[in-house]
């Protein structure tokens, strides 16, 4: 996910883009001149590292040295393992479906039990046990 601001006839003017899937999302959050578009932009930008809330879930390090791209799939691993639907609402905004998708299935940190739940959740289809 990034932010674009493009500048039309000297007016600034704000973008979220994402990508799903091959395709590339720009969502039009507004002028940058209106404090609630400048305060979303910024807000977006200040999001490097794991929110306040999530913190519980990784115990075991220093959440400060996560790196949120680089870290993605350990970092799905645990919400998915641990994280309540709060937390899932940040994991869907912050990484695609795809990502989301791709660890559900070669994860290997993942419970069974946590992995059968949200293939359901999601749709997907679930893997019969063998």
């Amino acid at each position: 996910m990034s932010i674009l601001v493009r500048t039309i006839h000297g007016r600034q003017y704000a973008y979220v883009s994402r990508r799903e899937g091959k395709r590339m999302i720009q969502t039009y959050l507004g002028p940058m001149s209106r404090p609630d578009v400048q305060a979303a932009v910024d807000g977006l930008f200040e999001e490097k590292g794991i929110p306040e809330r999530l913190r519980r879930l990784f115990w075991d390090t220093d959440p400060e040295s996560l790196d949120l791209s680089r870290h993605a799939t350990a970092i799905i691993e645990r919400v998915l393992e641990m994280g309540d639907l709060q937390d899932m609402r940040w994991l869907q905004h912050r990484y695609t479906g795809t990502a989301i998708a791709q660890v559900l299935t070669l994860s290997k940190g993942l419970s069974p039990r946590s992995r059968v739940f949200w293939n359901l959740w999601f749709g997907r289809e679930v893997p019969c046990a063998s």
